[in-house]
């Protein structure tokens, strides 16, 4: 008997596979054309942008009015849902921000326990669209206000920094991935009315700027980074903001951001830290504080440095971006220290 013969395997051609890599992507647009929108709409702005979401925008109510964006939105509901049984629930005053979001109530979240145990490192971090505030707080509310670079171990190192008695309230309110030149994306001016009538605070430890070196739109003018006209209309933005911080009369301590791993970025870092000191001596109860000195050697972006016990320490992520824990609480000491110095705003409840 013949042994049976082995099936030969089948050789697809070059159209056969443009013919199924068309079908996937085909697919991919009729089912994710909201995804695609969204993505389009977070670009850098540019004249690309503008007409990447104008197609995609047409495209995305088309297949809407067909059912074809149903299934996503199902998921989406289905996510959140298994969300907030994880105990992972927006913020809704916080969500409200972002583009296109729904009427939201803004009801006072939850409180949590911040670890004080003395020599943890600062390694908890607070979800990026929950405001958490300390427990057993007697002193004033102090809000922890930015993007990623106060979202991380910034934020922790903060909490258990300022963890002396009288304690403050601590309500840590940030949003990775937002800043001041991308309103139709989030909108800080439009959530800060209400989260400073929330939480009252005394104080305001704010860290915002890190994506923000790109171009703006304003209105139908788009005003490209470094030219003439984007520092005035940035300036603006950033002065109309430590302005909404202060009108209850919260002091607002505002941090610079630290040199960059990459040299480009680390320039335009400067660049913005220039307009944060200039807006922090125009608008009253605002102080900019530069953490260069802190995290940096000679100006220049470094992951290690030697701490006061004579050991290199890792001060950077590997991202060269971000803080490292050890990093954070150099930044956390001296800006409790700092704040005592000068007159602490939390002796007492508000």
């Amino acid at each position: 008997m013949a042994p049976p013969r082995a099936k030969e395997a089948r050789l697809y051609t070059l159209p056969d596979l443009a013919l199924l890599l068309g079908t996937v992507v085909v697919c991919l647009f009729l089912l994710e054309s909201e995804g695609l929108l969204t993505w389009a709409q977070r670009m850098e702005v540019s004249a690309a942008q503008a007409s990447a979401v104008s197609v995609l925008r047409t495209a995305n109510e088309l297949l809407k009015s067909l059912g074809f964006t149903r299934p996503r939105e199902v998921t989406m509901q289905l996510g959140d849902r298994l969300a907030q049984r994880l105990g992972a629930e927006a913020d809704p005053l916080l969500a409200g921000g972002w583009r296109d979001s729904k009427p939201l109530s803004y009801s006072a979240p939850e409180p949590v326990r911040i670890d004080e145990k003395e020599g943890l490192e600062p390694s908890d971090e607070a979800s990026p669209s929950e405001p958490t505030t300390e427990t057993e707080a007697t002193g004033a509310a102090v809000l922890l206000l930015g993007d990623s670079m106060m979202a991380g171990s910034l934020s922790s190192a903060i909490a258990l920094s300022l963890a002396r008695d009288p304690k403050p309230r601590l309500v840590r309110a940030v949003q990775t991935a937002t800043g001041l030149t991308r309103p139709d994306v989030f909108d800080w001016m439009k959530v800060l009315p209400p989260l400073l009538e929330r939480e009252k605070p005394a104080l305001v430890i704010c860290s915002l700027g890190a994506n923000d070196a790109t171009n703006i739109r304003e209105g139908d003018r788009l005003i490209e980074f470094g030219h003439a006209g984007w520092r005035s209309a940035y300036a603006g933005r950033v002065k109309a903001m430590m302005q909404a911080l202060t009108a209850r009369g919260a002091r607002v301590l505002w941090l610079g951001l630290p040199p960059m791993r990459n040299a480009s970025f680390s320039e335009r870092a400067r660049h913005l830290n220039f307009i944060f000191a200039q807006a922090a001596k125009e608008v009253a109860g605002v102080e900019y504080l530069d953490v260069e000195m802190l995290v940096a050697r000679e100006g220049e972006y470094v992951t290690f440095i030697r701490n006061s016990e004579g050991r290199f320490v890792r001060v950077r992520m590997e991202d060269g971006v971000h803080y490292a824990p050890a990093g954070a609480k150099l930044i956390s000491r001296w800006l409790v220290d700092w704040i005592y110095e000068r007159g602490s705003p939390l002796g007492a409840a508000r």
